[in-house]
């Protein structure tokens, strides 16, 4: 195992890995093609006179439909628009992705992006994912209106559109801190530019209630106030439009780029994430629509008023204001505004216009059937036609209707509208422009790198009998539920049985261990102690699809229980500085530096609670009974939260470097009495992971030590331990409420020390937070006790055993996905999958298992 050559062939395993994904990923995630140019009116194409000459396009980030329809919301004053009339509400459908910039991309070019944007959204790439060479309806106005475009808020728009707006103020969106400042910055510019008129578009874009729910969720106490707020803001606007004479022909759209699950988070498909408020705002409107009076609700509980698409956005706003539709929206006209145009000849062009402009992207994606009326051959009277045959009847039969002077006016707009729905649905279901050739190319890379580690690995499954065959089936086992959708949702429940299996094989070594016959008593309560700790941290977090939101630990029993969730808190930083202290005297030889560091010690596990005190007050004030919440507040009105991190980062820092350097001046102590350098990394390791944790997680700390605690008894082999690392590293990342969903990331911890949006330094802490119990176990299993001394050889077989599970896992994603890519969530289930396999094989096991956690003592 510890050859040259075996060494080799393990670094070209864990090299060809990285590389397999990102060959896969580049065929998988291409960007869809897309018309070029910009659209203009064609000869045939009727202009009817434009309704509205300004408008304000108000986003409010994460602005679920509830959050302003419901009886509970904040918008008091736009409901009361809404039943005068005046306001036209709908709940708008934003398909998954439901992340920020893919949906600025459906608002404004009426499109379907693509999945990849998740990454560029996540990475704010400046170069790859900027609307320059695309038609939008920005475009469209800038090159129509007269007037200047403006946009304050969110930098998306900086990095889609550059050089489009001429007055802007930008804010990055990822400061998921900051509540006030970040909405602030867009509020005080709206007087000065309402009073001016050398504007014709508007785009403001706010940021604090999206951060609010990633930070505490959508029932957080500062939600109501921050939607009184946007409301607010709608107030100020509306009056103006009624007052200034500039502003009579204006209009606001108030919309949400996308809704927010229960746990204040998005990028998923559930019914709370797809379901942002869309309302048209106007004095113009009055009379012209009929009035809502109660916000009616269908289907799920966020399907307020009338349902369009997200991209229904762009063709009317195109037509409400009297320029052409983009190139490449599949968007329809919004049937409600029709009314806004007298003339029936007048609404009859704005739905050609509509459907022609669809009809060429039709066109251009099927080049072999025709939609000439002249020369398709389509029989329309056969049952078995093709999506694609039923779209050429349905354009049949709409221009024929259009041609027919005696036909009735709704029986023709009814036709076109058919035609106009079933191009959407067709060309928004339309599989992407999979390179196939990646994507095997990608898969063959993995299956070589899953072989290398399985010949590595093969002698040693081979001599460890059941353990050996226990491990096969975790691998296997893992590796055959990413071909269902249902399993790859449901994730956690195959690790926390496995780890239920395993906790039964661990107990059957206690018992047979010298340990049970000495103190069976004893051995009895470790393996309960292991089973009770177990079964808290399964029902820690409910995570996954089917119970996600349902009653849980940390979401439902400890809120009711403030004073005991603080006091588990208080237990796991007391066992952690415990730890880190425990024979500390040995290291250091003397006294005054064993109590230096202890001093050490002790401040920085204080500024660790109290940072955890105050992050809570802040995050979520109703963790915390009023007493403390007051000291909370008053000490973070002190020492800001941004100081307090880097506080705990500076100590645990010093911690390290007092304690290693100790040991280099003391090169002359004996190794039995000496701290492992290992247990105080570990522990330093603990304290940072819990400062990147919510405070709700904290106490699954203490649960893992026990677990850890009990497996140490057991004294596991090589490979036990490796198993036991496997299982628990992915059991506790659910624990924590991971989930194969985007909308399960947590973003609450990723500014923790961090003033200013850095890519680099917030991706590394939303790893560190969302990963943070499968690092604890990578560093704990080293620490876990073997028959003999943990030595580089082992290391080598520790690694294998690791990068087999790894490489079989994503090989068979990547098969899933290739096989799968027409399937129904191949977009909502699998592509996320992928995402998280390349976090877990990269990320986790490259950089942490393998770098990391041995530093490679096996490779010299």
């Amino acid at each position: 195992m510890a050859t040259r050559t075996s060494r080799f062939a393990i670094i070209f395993a864990n090299a060809l890995i990285p590389v397999a994904l990102l060959v896969f990923c580049s065929g998988y995630f291409p960007y869809k093609p897309i018309l070029p140019g910009l659209a203009n009116y064609e000869a045939n194409d009727g202009r009817p006179l434009a309704v509205f000459d300004r408008v304000i396009l108000m986003v409010v980030d994460a602005l679920r439909s509830d959050f302003v329809y419901s009886n509970h919301s904040g918008f008091q004053f736009t409901q009361h628009l809404i039943r005068s009339g005046t306001a036209l509400p709908f709940t708008a459908h934003a398909s998954s992705p439901t992340v920020t910039m893919p949906r600025v991309k459906a608002i404004t070019t009426g499109s379907v992006p693509s999945f990849s944007d998740v990454i560029l959204n996540i990475a704010e790439s400046e170069s790859m994912s900027t609307l320059t060479h695309q038609d939008t309806i920005l475009a469209q106005f800038k090159r129509a209106l007269p007037g200047k475009l403006l946009m304050y808020g969110d930098d998306t728009w900086l990095t889609l559109f550059p050089d489009t707006f001429d007055r802007a103020d930008g804010t990055t969106s990822f400061f998921v801190s900051d509540f006030t400042e970040v909405d602030n910055n867009v509020t005080r510019h709206i007087p000065t530019e309402l009073a001016r008129d050398d504007w014709s578009v508007m785009v403001l874009h706010y940021l604090g209630l999206d951060h609010i729910g990633h930070k505490s969720g959508p029932k957080s106490a500062h939600m109501i106030p921050k939607q009184r707020e946007m409301d607010s803001v709608v107030e100020s606007i509306y009056t103006a439009m009624e007052k200034n004479e500039h502003m009579h022909s204006t209009l606001l759209v108030l919309c949400g780029d996308h809704g927010m699950n229960d746990g204040g988070n998005h990028g998923g498909s559930s019914a709370g994430e797809t379901s942002p408020a869309l309302t048209f705002i106007s004095p113009k409107l009055k009379d012209k629509i009929m009035a809502r009076s109660e916000p009616p609700v269908r289907s799920n509980e966020f399907q307020y008023y009338s349902s369009v698409e997200q991209s229904d956005i762009t063709p009317t706003l195109a037509g409400l204001v009297g320029v052409p539709i983009p190139l490449n929206s599949l968007g329809v006209f919004i049937p409600d505004f029709l009314d806004m145009w007298d003339s029936d000849t007048d609404r009859l062009n704005i739905l050609l216009q509509n459907a022609r402009q669809i009809l060429r992207i039709v066109q251009a994606t099927f080049p072999r059937h025709s939609f000439d009326l002249q020369s398709t051959s389509t029989d329309c009277g056969k049952e078995d036609l093709s999506d694609v045959e039923q779209l050429q009847c349905d354009w049949r039969n709409a221009m024929a209707l259009v041609e027919d002077e005696n036909a009735e006016h709704d029986k023709v707009v009814a036709a076109l509208y058919k035609f106009l729905r079933r191009a959407q649905d067709i060309m928004s279901g339309t599989a992407a422009n999979y390179k196939v050739n990646m994507l095997i190319t990608g898969s063959i890379l993995a299956a070589i790198a899953a072989l290398t580690a399985f010949a590595l690995a093969f002698e040693s499954l081979r001599s460890s009998g059941l353990t050996g065959l226990f491990l096969s089936l975790v691998v296997l086992g893992n590796g055959a539920i990413m071909f269902a959708s249902s399993f790859v949702e449901e994730e956690q429940q195959f690790w926390y049985w496995i780890t239920s299996a395993w906790m039964a094989y661990v107990h059957v070594r206690l018992v047979r261990s010298p340990l049970a016959s000495k103190t069976p008593y004893k051995t009895a309560i470790t393996s309960f102690a292991f089973a009770v700790a177990a079964r808290l941290i399964r029902r820690w977090n409910q995570t996954g699809q089917k119970f996600a939101g349902a009653p849980d630990i940390a979401g439902t029993f400890l809120p009711r229980y403030p004073r005991l969730l603080w006091i588990l808190i208080l237990i796991t930083y007391l066992d952690c500085f415990r730890g880190i202290v425990a024979r500390q005297r040995s290291r250091f030889g003397s006294a005054a530096l064993a109590g230096a560091f202890t001093a050490l010690a002790a401040w920085t596990t204080i500024s660790g609670f109290v940072f955890k005190l105050a992050f809570t007050a802040a995050d979520s004030p109703e963790l915390l009974d009023s007493r403390v919440l007051h000291f909370a507040e008053r000490y973070s009105g002190v020492v800001a939260l941004v100081t307090q991190a880097r506080i705990v980062f500076a100590g645990i820092i010093a911690l390290v470097a007092m304690y290693m350097s100790a040991g280099r001046r003391g090169q002359d102590l004996r190794p039995e009495i000496v701290l492992p350098t290992q247990k105080l990394m570990h522990e330093c390791l603990t304290l940072f992971l819990m400062t990147q944790s919510r405070a709700t997680n904290v106490p699954l700390f203490l649960f893992f030590r026990i677990q850890a605690w009990t497996l140490s008894m057991a004294r596991l082999d090589c490979l036990e331990t490796t198993i036991s690392s496997l299982i628990l590293q992915h059991m506790s990342f659910f624990a924590f409420g991971g989930s194969n969903a985007i909308s399960s990331i947590d973003l609450s911890n990723a500014y923790n020390g961090v003033s200013s949006y850095n890519v680099v330094i917030v991706g590394l802490l939303t790893f560190l937070s969302n990963w943070a119990g499968a690092i604890w176990w990578v560093s704990a299993t080293r620490l876990i006790p073997c028959h003999r001394r943990w030595t580089a050889q082992d290391a080598a077989r520790r690694v294998v055993f690791l990068t087999l599970h790894v490489a079989v896992a994503v090989l068979a994603v990547m098969v899933a996905c290739t096989i799968l890519r027409t399937h129904l969530f191949v977009w909502t289930v699998f592509s996320p999958k992928l995402l998280y396999s390349m976090a877990w094989a990269i990320a986790n096991h490259v950089i942490v298992n393998v770098i990391l956690a041995d530093g490679l003592p096996w490779v010299g």
